[in-house]
Formats: structure tokens, sequence, C-alpha cells
């Protein structure tokens, strides 16, 4: 029995022994230099949301062992940038520099590089408003038709943003909509926006939709002679 026990111990210590030479073979072979993409993320002050182009993210040069370094930043990790102290010291306009050490990287991999060094960040107060669509119609009715009655569901839209953005909306266009394919008494038709300012956001953003109703009319022959 003792002789048993003595064996699996020795087994033991002879696999922990590989175990550590397999790290420290892995720790110490050829290091290999990639580049990741890596979003940021901006902690903002209470109330107020960037109104800047502010850069989205940093490009890192990573530098360690091929074994790890493949696999970095697999989690959806982002770059947590704090901009609290910045608008405390400095108010709604200033610079935020990007240092490698700021990066959390697991043991035995170097962030080397990264890359913009700083970026420019303005703040505005966040504000929402309600503000109505409109339509932009294209086409010609199919011919011996005409509009009884269009309904658009919702009317309008919550978007939210810069106070100083949001402010030059009047209305949110949509996609061009072509009249041409109301060819039944009664229809619906699925309507998206066009592109607004990426510094705004619409709120519970629902499916768009254009009701219509139109009539064939007969065409008075004497009137056209």
């Amino acid at each position: 029995m003792k002789r048993e026990t003595a064996q699996r111990h020795t087994l033991k210590v002879i696999a922990i022994f590989f175990a550590i030479s397999l790290w420290f073979y892995v720790l110490n072979s050829e290091p290999v230099q990639i580049e990741r993409r890596l979003p940021i993320n901006f902690i903002l002050p209470k109330g107020y949301v960037i109104s800047s182009m502010a850069e989205k993210e940093v490009i890192l040069k990573i530098k360690g062992s091929k074994a790890f370094i493949n696999n970095i930043f697999s989690n959806k990790e982002k770059y947590n940038v704090d901009l609290n102290p910045y608008f405390t010291s400095a108010g709604k306009k200033f610079k935020v520099k990007f240092y490698t050490n700021d990066i959390n990287v697991p043991f035995g991999i170097d962030v080397i590089d990264i890359s913009p060094k700083e970026t420019a960040i303005e703040l505005d107060r966040l504000v929402q408003m309600e503000i109505p669509i409109k339509v932009n119609y294209i086409g010609d009715l199919p011919k011996g038709r005409r509009v009884k009655d269009i309904q658009l569901r919702p009317k309008n839209l919550i978007v939210s943003g810069p106070i100083d953005v949001i402010k030059t909306y009047s209305n949110l266009e949509s996609s061009p909509v072509n009249v041409g394919i109301m060819n039944k008494d009664e229809g619906e038709i699925e309507v998206s926006l066009a592109d607004i300012d990426n510094r705004l956001a619409i709120e519970n953003l629902t499916k768009i939709k254009l009701f219509y109703r139109t009539q064939l009319f007969k065409v008075d022959h004497a009137q056209k002679k």
C-alpha cells in the first residue's frame, strides 16, 4: 500500500514538473506581434453626451507568446475611459490621452503601442425630443388611381442626443417611398428612415408603417376631348 502511495505521489510530481516546464517553454517561445482594434467605452457625466465626433476605437500593437495572444480580446472587451475627472476640471471641452498602461492584458502579453494617442471631446446636455416623420414620396400613382387616405404609424419618434444637434431637426425624413406600388384599394408599406446624425439615438424604435387607401376613377372622355 505504501509503495502504491509513493508511486502516485511520484507521478504527481512528474506531472507538475512537466506542466511547469511546458509553461516556461510557452512563455519563452518566440513572441509574435499583432494588431487589435478595441472599442472605446466613454463613461459620461450624468445628463451629458458627446457632441463632437470623438474616436470610437483604438488600435493596439500587442506582443507576446503565440499560445496566448491569438485569443486576446475575444470576449468583446472595451477600453473604458472615465470622462468625469476631465469634465470636473476642464468643463465641456477637453482632450483625452490614451495610454498603453491603461489596457488590461494577461500576464506574458505587452501592449507596445496605441493609436491614436488622444482625442478631442466636447460634451453637451443630453435631451429628448419628439420629432415628426416626414415621408419622402417618389414616383406616380398607378394609372387610374387616386389617394383617398394615408396614415403613418407612428407619426413621431422620440430622439435623444446633444441639444445643439437635436435642435437642427424639424423632422425625420424617410427613405424614398414609391407611390407606384399603391396598386390596391388598401394596403400597408413598411417605411425606413433615412440616415440621421450618428450622435442621435432613436428611443424604442418600432416598425414604421404607412397605411393607404386608394380608389379607381373613371376618365371623363368628353372632358378629355
